[in-house]
């Protein structure tokens, strides 16, 4: 085998740094696919880099160009490659990952185990290893690359200059799959914008989801950036609109959105597009909560309302939910029921089913799965609790309200 070009020194001080919190890791591949060196304890991830087609990928694009590469597979996760050549022939490939750009979640992890037929035996570590995969920015992340980038080549490059994995579809499946695209798309809009009318702090599931469907609106332009630019502002002005309808008035909501849609102007990456995209969002959400839910709670009732609605889906213990905002059980509970008027054990219930309503309306989910999801003991006993709150059963509620 020949000698490794870059000095051993320089990429273990790099991989060292990487493992600072949160921890990063790095692999080293041959012109061939094989690994030769990771400092990566579970192997699964390079597993999964190699089910998810991502592997394949690197190796075919490392022979033909030696920009570095972003791979990403359709769940949200990512790995950057650096290519070392020696000559006119590929040498080594340089990854780093994997990372999440946002929390993985619950129905995140259902979706990847359904796309990429995980076999039933291998679930659990599957599981386990993409629940321990750390969240990263996408911007630092691009960072780290372009500086490994540099480490192996001396090429000073910008995170403008990464490319990102394209993957087409077969000939004969993309008709269909462009229909069935534009349908569940559709949706997941339609979920997005009834968060910000709602202030619903569980939104970031309903974020992965859409991010995996759709890069934004198909606008007619060559330069990435610009379309990103462009498709990020109208569904700003969406957002805009949707906050107004959920109770912010029109003067702060256009206020928010118009400094929104001016730092979209001074992106230059679609990195830094999709960093504003991400904090327009979550800053209208939180905006309508203030001002829907909860004005006059203190800041510790706030807390746990707060926690309750963005984890409907979690097991949500007295214990729990006291060590979060730093109070005993018994304290937490009477002041919960002073200060909002409901125990907590029916302010979860209402949670959930306030979440399932959005999923009934906006998702193909079944009312089963809907049910097994929010930790319903069984679909009757959703079917009986979901009555109870609105007056009707599910599959009554989806007929009305399904978009």
């Amino acid at each position: 085998m020949d000698e490794q070009t870059v000095p051993f020194d320089k990429m273990d001080s790099f991989a060292d740094a990487l493992l600072c919190s949160p921890a990063v890791y790095t692999w080293r591949y041959a012109a061939d696919g094989a690994l030769t060196a990771t400092n990566c304890p579970e192997h699964v991830y390079h597993r999964i880099f190699e089910h998810t087609g991502c592997l394949s990928y690197m190796i075919q694009e490392g022979k033909a160009k030696r920009t570095p590469l972003i791979l990403g597979a359709a769940m949200g996760i990512l790995w950057a490659a650096v290519y070392e050549w020696r000559e006119d022939e590929l040498v080594w490939c340089h990854v780093i990952g994997p990372v999440f750009h946002n929390e993985v979640s619950n129905v995140l992890l259902s979706d990847a185990i359904r796309r990429y037929h995980i076999d039933p035996a291998w679930q659990p570590t599957f599981t386990r290893a993409m629940q321990s995969i750390p969240a990263v920015s996408s911007i630092l992340f691009f960072q780290y690359a372009v500086m490994l980038h540099c480490l192996v080549t001396g090429e000073k490059l910008s995170r403008s200059d990464l490319r990102f994995q394209h993957q087409e579809e077969p000939v004969r499946e993309k008709k269909q799959a462009s229909r069935r695209n534009r349908h569940h798309t559709y949706q997941a809009e339609q979920a997005l914008l009834q968060m910000v009318r709602y202030g619903d702090m569980n939104y970031r599931s309903a974020m992965e989801k859409a991010g995996q469907l759709s890069s934004g609106v198909g606008i007619s332009t060559s330069d990435p950036v610009k379309r990103a630019i462009l498709s990020a502002s109208n569904f700003t002005a969406l957002c805009t609109r949707a906050a107004i309808e959920g109770g912010l008035t029109p003067d702060t909501a256009y206020t928010v959105g118009d400094s929104y849609i001016q730092s979209l102007t001074q992106c230059r990456t679609i990195a830094d597009v999709r960093t504003v995209n991400h904090a327009m969002y979550e800053d209208f959400i939180q905006r309508v909560h203030r001002q829907r839910y909860n004005p006059s709670y203190s800041r510790q009732i706030q807390s746990c309302v707060a926690y309750i609605e963005a984890h409907p889906d979690e097991e949500l213990s007295l214990e729990t939910l006291a060590r979060q905002v730093g109070y005993s059980e018994y304290h937490l509970s009477r002041k919960f029921k002073e200060e909002t008027g409901d125990n907590i054990r029916d302010y979860i219930k209402y949670a959930r089913i306030e979440r399932a309503k959005l999923l009934l309306a906006t998702s193909d989910l079944s009312i089963r799965e809907i049910a097994e999801q929010l930790r319903f003991c069984a679909p009757s006993h959703f079917a009986r609790v979901f009555r109870e709150v609105t007056g009707q059963l599910p599959q009554e509620y989806r007929k009305e309200n399904y978009k």
